[in-house]
């Protein structure tokens, strides 16, 4: 499975994802590829514990955007339904500076509550 959005930096990484989408969830990074719906200035903190960055809806020019830009961390965003289509702990090649998402292998499945 492909998943294509806008580049918004350079670099490759593979590695599991952490989908966050709300403040309220588990903010607990140790490397994942992080991927949300939206980012706003106050994800920023969160970069640091980062390997890669993957957004739904946003654009290059969000002062998120450039900031994991400027910290070189691989940034893709316009990703349609990235936050349907992964779940936490897929592993997924990224490549940033084309665009595109690669899931290598699918994480577990949510357990119904």
């Amino acid at each position: 499975v492909d998943l294509r959005g806008i580049s918004a930096g350079t670099g490759k990484i593979t590695g599991p994802v952490k989908i966050i989408v709300s403040a309220q969830q588990d903010l607990d990074l140790s490397g994942e590829i992080l991927a949300a719906k939206r980012t706003d200035p106050g994800w920023v903190t969160l970069f640091p514990s980062i390997s890669g960055l993957l957004v739904e809806k946003g654009s290059l020019m969000s002062h998120s955007i450039i900031v994991a830009r400027e910290m070189g961390i691989p940034t893709i965003v316009g990703i349609e339904r990235l936050t349907e289509r992964l779940r936490d702990g897929d592993v997924v090649s990224v490549d940033a500076a084309a665009g595109i998402v690669s899931v290598k292998e699918r994480g577990a499945v949510p357990s119904e509550a």
